[in-house]
């Protein structure tokens, strides 16, 4: 009997010595790459903050109060962040990212608007869509590129009219999704007056 509750002690004490140096690894690790990892990240937003403002280098956030407002515009759509598209230190436009709901999670994607409230260019940051399908809202360069041009005052009616991609529907309906959210971001920061410049 001593045995037995012996051995079931060391299996007991075994299994707390390999999770604690497990923990301790990965807390090691993560403590080694994370600002690697960060900066990754960084550079990917950029990158796609620059593919949705062709010809845009430059980006300012907004303050944390015109960022609230640009959520409660967006609705369920998470908005993580509003850029101002910034050429030879003027404002020519915006760059909303937002994170739709596609099939495999959120889409973050990244909105272009010129002033004037018209789409300049649609970009993914990340997505977690099924490969071969979902993910062909990236792979078929078509897809984004319809949502160019699209007007902030029409966009509503006009983005119901545009392709979606056969046997990923909620893949395409995420990505309009986030269209119509940084449009309405959009039009919520011209009525708010003093945020938009």
């Amino acid at each position: 009997m001593a045995s037995r509750t012996t051995s079931t002690m060391q299996m007991i004490l075994s299994v707390v010595i390999v999770c604690a140096v497990a923990a301790a690894g990965l807390a090691l690790t993560y403590a080694v790459t994370k600002d690697r990892i960060s900066a990754q990240d960084r550079e990917a937003q950029l990158k796609a903050l620059k593919l949705s403002y062709p010809g845009v280098d430059e980006f300012e956030s907004v303050s944390s109060d015109a960022l609230t407002l640009a959520q409660r515009a967006a609705g369920e759509v998470p908005v993580y962040g509003v850029y101002k598209a910034v050429e030879n230190g003027q404002q020519v436009g915006w760059a909303v990212m937002v994170g739709p709901r596609g099939y495999g999670g959120p889409i973050r994607m990244v909105v272009g608007l010129d002033r004037d409230g018209k789409v300049v260019g649609v970009s993914i940051v990340s997505m977690n869509e099924t490969p071969g399908l979902g993910s062909q809202i990236v792979e078929r360069a078509s897809f984004l590129k319809q949502f160019v041009g699209l007007d902030a005052a029409t966009a509503e009616a006009d983005i119901k009219k545009l392709d979606m991609i056969t046997g990923a529907t909620k893949s395409s309906r995420g990505a309009r999704h986030g269209v119509e959210a940084a449009v309405a971001v959009y039009l919520e920061l011209q009525k708010s007056g003093g945020t938009t410049e």
